[in-house]
């Protein structure tokens, strides 16, 4: 790129030089930005630039005293009289308002300038320079420097798009998705545009963005790498300044992982010498500049008088909230070309992508409110499982605009797909546990509102709310809102508990006296003929008590099979006080080494306790914080993970899972997930597979399978996940889940003849489909046992409508599922089979894209509504029940359908039930559902 420097207006010419791009001569050196004051913002560009140019000119050295003094009085000043760069509160809907001006201005000069296309941002221009003229001297003064055969070529890797170059040293390592990614990023810089890096996590965003750099500084990846900002800043040529913002965690792993690709002058935007930090680089000596959200958001007024060339945002999905204090801070980044990494740009809702794509590219997405109307509410509306015919047409046809037209300008996403090959299996079980007796009965106590007008407030609105104009002066109401917030509050936590270990709510000496005593109350609550007898005895007793924890005694015997095996255990939960039960738990046991991490130790001793467990072999287990061991934690010597308590955020889990399952894990990965059935835990990852969907949707416009009534943030669809009725509701006898999914299932299978799946078209494996005489399903069809017969078989029917290997043999119980169903667990599932289309929705979902439905066949549901939720009327074909009938037959062991018929003749009707529930729980695999 041409090399800029301020001048007297009119006092600028453009001139060539020889092989080299052209250069611009000027009469004077810029004008130190620290002389702008924050009034002067808008006019900042063409104060520092005068119209002609985009980029800054170094100082001289005598200037440096002077600018790093200016820069403190300028710091103090702004802090004193809290000033900031924006000034007055503005509609978050208000597009125009969300661009700062200086980015408007630097847009507009840039655009301008770019018309020549030696003014892109083009690898610096080194001609000329003698100390950068010869190779490196040998091999070892090349970076990196890796013991492994690297899988590629030793050459350069040209950038077609860009005129970029990675250095083979760099792009003998890099598989081709990876160069891709540096492409487009460095494409990107230099047309000075932002975009979305939204890898999944394991695939090497980090080396990706190095790579991309490396280019974007017209590196060789070797020794003379070192010299080149020092031999360019003495020419006065442009040079990029990059800015990295992470979250404290990474910022070590983003130090070493520079030092490891190459040579790169870096500071550490933190500690005592910010503002000489600053200054140093103002005057163009440092190439990268890392800093955390937290120090920005706190310095962005002083960071943002420096025009930054590059802005690399790790985990940028923090600024999601459009309303959150990060978020505006970031979106005054002074900088135009922005890159976000995160492995989950939709976490919660699809404006989490709006907030993440508009920061990149500011003004360019359009504003949030029509984002909300034209995106958001179709694809929400569109995935109820009660949607329409015109509903589910608009959502689906608005997933593939949204993935086909918008996103491939702006956002990059691959998954680990793309390196199975490399990866072990893994398999994500999601583990229902029963309360135990005692458990269960304190949660229903505390779920009983009785008296307590409290609670009736809580889920039931004032009267005037019923009135067409309901009084906005209410005192019942305002008096309601503010106990209904902290109620709400309170009462979500302690449910939470409750559903985890009954310890949590029995008051502790060292707890606060209001803690005591609020605990105290909701002790009473839970138990009140019994508090007596758990308050007086020790914590240690408490925790260690069985009955006190339905999860802990599932897993306790579980721990000791993963023993004998030689496993090694990863178990995180989002609870400090939790992870102190498990590690007292842990410690009287005396069985089991183990090691601890949580957001209490230091980014050094965290490290240090992942390499103690992955190099000594006595640590069996590793109790980690789900929030503070999720990221950055590279464990692969565990081969079990434990998820004791879902987080309502399912990136938490899946970063969590993904610290054990990644590149260098060479066992197999299993995953077990406990959930208290019944309980809100229920409501919390029956949201995370809603949210899960929703992201696939974002990202592939997947026809994921359509489980839930509700539609989230809609008042008047709540359906079986949304609302406080849900929540604290309890449901001791039934999975919640199992019914969903079963009411799916039963869905579609009765659509099975609009999908043109019949049954009869299906090529049945001729051993699954013996005949038999109808004296042997007879019982089957008893109407004592119907209800029962309905759902299973409709299950069964769906299995032969969609399965793709009819051929495949039962699998037989395995110790995991048999210790599971000693302590009462019955219902485990997949999640990576509960997550993902299915034949039928595919089906489904492409004739409503395909048909007209005009008027009254607008408001068609393809899933009709039953008249109980939960009850499905379906009589099978007789020879689907025979398919049924011999596959159980052969599942238990039966030689002939007969004996299996004599077998269950002589059953009574509720071990007949008890048979139909081992067959579709633990003989029948949820793939084979699919």
């Amino acid at each position: 790129m041409s090399d800029f420097s301020g001048s007297q207006a009119g006092d600028v010419r453009l001139r060539r030089t020889g092989k080299g791009g052209p250069t611009l001569e000027s009469g004077s050196r810029k004008r130190h930005l620290v002389e702008v004051e924050d009034d002067d913002y808008e006019g900042m560009a063409s104060t520092t630039s005068n119209g002609d140019g985009v980029r800054l000119s170094w100082t001289s050295d005598s200037d440096d005293k002077k600018t790093g003094q200016k820069i403190r009085q300028h710091a103090a000043s702004d802090r004193k009289s809290g000033k900031r760069l924006e000034k007055g509160k503005k509609s978050r809907n208000d597009e125009s308002a969300t661009v700062p001006q200086y980015l408007k201005s630097r847009r507009q000069k840039f655009d301008q300038a770019s018309a020549d296309p030696h003014n892109l941002a083009l690898p610096p221009n080194y001609d000329g320079i003698a100390e950068l003229a010869n190779d490196a001297a040998d091999a070892e003064d090349v970076r990196p420097q890796f013991k492994m055969t690297a899988d590629c070529e030793y050459r350069d890797v040209r950038l077609s798009k860009s005129l970029g170059v990675i250095p083979a040293p760099i792009a003998q390592f890099l598989r081709s998705y990876q160069i891709d990614g540096a492409s487009m990023m460095h494409e990107k810089f230099v047309y000075q545009r932002g975009m979305i890096l939204g890898d999944d996590m394991g695939l090497g965003k980090t080396v990706q963005v190095i790579a991309f750099l490396t280019a974007a500084f017209g590196k060789s990846g070797d020794s003379r790498d070192r010299l080149r900002m020092r031999l360019m800043r003495r020419l006065e040529r442009w040079y990029p300044k990059v800015l990295i913002i992470c979250p404290g965690t990474l910022i070590r792993n983003w130090e070493r992982e520079l030092n490891t690709w190459g040579w790169w002058t870096i500071e550490v935007f933190h500690g005592t010498k910010k503002y000489d930090i600053l200054s140093t680089a103002k005057q163009g000596r440092l190439e990268i500049m890392l800093t955390t959200y937290k120090t920005y958001a706190i310095y962005e007024s002083e960071i943002n008088l420096i025009e930054w060339d590059c802005v690399v945002a790790d985990e940028c999905h923090q600024i999601k909230e459009a309303e959150a204090d990060i978020t505006k801070a970031m979106a005054k980044v002074n900088c135009l070309c922005r890159i976000g990494l995160t492995g989950t740009a939709i976490q919660n809702s699809y404006e989490d992508l709006w907030s993440i794509l508009n920061w990149a590219n500011p003004g360019m997405i359009g504003d949030r409110r029509t984002w909300i109307k034209k995106i958001s509410k179709p694809l929400k509306a569109g995935q109820s499982h009660a949607a329409t015919w015109a509903e589910l047409k608009l959502g689906r046809s608005t997933a593939a605009s949204l993935v086909t037209n918008l996103l491939p300008r702006f956002f990059l996403r691959r998954t680990k797909a793309l390196i199975a090959d490399q990866l072990p299996k893994k398999r994500d079980m999601v583990v229902f546990c029963p309360l135990t007796a005692l458990q269960a009965e304190a949660y229903a106590n505390y779920m009983d509102p009785g008296d307590g007008q409290r609670f009736a407030k809580l889920v039931l609105p004032c009267i005037c709310r019923d009135k067409k104009n309901p009084d906005p002066k209410c005192e019942s109401c305002k008096a309601a809102k503010a106990d209904k917030n902290e109620h709400f509050f309170r009462k979500c936590v302690n449910s939470l508990h409750l559903a985890n270990h009954l310890a949590y709510v029995i008051p502790r000496n060292e707890d606060s006296p209001q803690d005591r005593e609020k605990a105290m109350a909701v002790l009473k609550q839970c138990l009140p003929d019994k508090w007596q007898k758990y308050y007086k005895r020790s914590p240690l007793v408490n925790y260690a008590d069985p009955e006190l924890c339905g999860k802990w005694k599932a897993l306790q015997n579980i721990l000791k099979l993963w023993k004998k095996n030689g496993d090694k255990v990863l178990i995180f939960s989002y609870s400090t006080k939790l992870l102190n039960m498990l590690d007292t738990l842990l410690t009287s046991n005396g069985n089991y080494s183990f090691c601890r991490l949580d957001g209490s130790m230091s980014y050094e001793d965290r490290q240090k306790q992942v390499d103690k467990f992955n190099t000594d072999p006595n640590d069996f287990i590793f109790l980690l914080s789900t929030r503070a061991g999720g990221l950055g934690l590279n464990i692969v010597s565990a081969n079990r993970v434990v998820i004791w308590d879902p987080n309502w955020n399912p990136t938490y889990d899946l970063q969590a899972q993904d610290r054990a399952f990644r590149l260098g894990q060479y066992r197999d990965v299993e995953v077990y997930r406990l959930v208290s059935a019944g309980t809100i835990e229920e409501i919390v990852y029956a949201r995370q597979i809603y949210k899960q969907q929703q992201a696939n949707i974002g990202y592939t416009a997947s026809n994921e399978r359509r489980y839930f009534d509700g539609v989230m943030g809609e008042a008047e669809k709540k359906g079986e996940i949304f609302g406080s009725k849900n929540m604290f509701t309890f449901d001791k006898e039934n999975v919640m889940l199992k019914k969903i999914v079963n009411k799916t299932n039963v869905a579609e299978a009765l659509n099975a003849e609009l999908a043109v799946l019949r049954v009869a078209e299906i090529n049945i494996d001729s051993a699954a489909t013996g005949v038999t005489d109808d004296a042997e399903v007879k019982h089957l069809l008893e109407d004592d046992t119907n209800k029962d017969l309905d759902d299973e078989v409709a299950k069964r029917n769906f299995l032969n409508l969609t399965r793709d290997d009819m051929s495949k043999k039962f699998e037989r119980t395995d110790p995991i599922t048999a210790i599971l169903n000693q302590v009462g667990v019955k219902y485990i599932h997949n999640n990576s089979e509960v997550i993902g289309s299915s034949k039928v929705e595919e089906e489904i979902s492409k004739r409503a894209l395909e048909a007209g439905h005009e008027g009254e066949q607008e408001q068609v549901r393809p899933f009709q509504a039953t008249t109980e939720p939960g009850e499905h009327i379906f009589r099978p074909p007789m020879d689907v029940c025979r398919r049924q009938f011999n596959s159980m037959a052969r599942a238990f062991g039966f030689q002939s359908p007969t004996d299996f018929a004599l077998h269950v003749e002589s059953m009574k009707q509720q071990e007949r039930r008890d048979l139909l529930e081992e067959f579709y729980t633990t003989k029948l695999t949820s793939v084979e559902l699919r």
